[in-house]
């Protein structure tokens, strides 16, 4: 009987010590193929409920996070975006410390002799080079200005049978186009572009907002207008959905597949 519980007790320390390979086994498969966000969002699915598991994963996010705002450009200009390499909005990087802080963060959790993980001096290079930019007041106000310029050469407009945002050239201006989402061919009118906070950092998607009207109508056999002892008054249905996320379009010079 002795031998019997050992051995259950053997067993189960034994998986209670393999487990957290599995939970970061499918992070690291897709962190090897370059998948970088499928990679971050499995990530932060893994419950933390160890400290090294936790570890390991912010190793692992600062990878994913680093390479996938790398593999990202802004503007027609194709820029990299140093702001989402560091884990910066433009409007805090302007405060030193605070983008220091990031920096070192960062270095810490991509450290060659602490970080085994693949693509992670890779990762490391990006954030040393979005510092030396975003670090000189000189190259930080000079980037600063070709994403002023870039954005000035662009322009959002919205296909109205989706409903859905695009970014395109400023020569497209007016052009008809097609919609990325939907295929269907619309005028490409300028439109208001998204606030900068609806813009998800380091990515090319926005935030949206779908809001059903609240309506007025009568619930019921009871409730008729005028009538009943509602005295005419009407019950609400309302839904509301938030915070859904949206891929925006972007045309460069050198594609032309969403025109028509």
């Amino acid at each position: 009987m002795r031998r019997e519980t050992d051995g259950d007790d053997n067993g189960t320390r034994g998986g209670s010590e393999s487990a957290p390979d599995s939970l970061l086994r499918p992070c690291l498969s897709l962190l090897t193929r370059r998948d970088f966000t499928a990679c971050g969002d499995s990530a932060r699915r893994v419950p933390r409920s160890d400290p090294n598991v936790s570890l390991q994963l912010d190793q692992i996010l600062a990878v994913a996070d680093v390479l996938a705002a790398a593999e990202r450009r802004r503007g027609p200009g194709r820029h990299l975006d140093w702001y989402s390499i560091l884990r910066l909005r433009p409007a805090a990087a302007a405060d030193r410390d605070l983008a220091r802080q990031q920096f070192k963060a960062l270095v810490r959790l991509l450290d060659p002799n602490k970080n085994k993980l693949p693509l992670a001096d890779e990762a490391l290079m990006r954030v040393r080079e979005a510092w030396c930019v975003l670090s000189d007041p000189a190259r930080k106000a000079r980037f600063d200005r070709e994403i002023r310029d870039a954005a000035a050469a662009s322009f959002w407009t919205m296909c109205p049978y989706c409903w859905y945002l695009h970014e395109y050239e400023r020569r497209y201006e007016e052009c008809t186009l097609r919609c990325a989402n939907c295929l269907r061919t619309f005028h490409g009118a300028v439109v208001t572009p998204p606030p900068p906070e609806s813009v998800v950092p380091g990515k090319e998607e926005y935030y949206c907002y779908h809001v059903s009207l609240p309506l007025r109508y009568p619930v019921g056999e009871r409730c008729r207008f005028g009538d009943g002892a509602n005295d005419g008054r009407k019950r609400l249905r309302v839904k509301t959905v938030a915070n859904r996320v949206k891929m925006k379009g972007f045309v460069d010079g050198n594609g032309d597949s969403d025109l028509d």
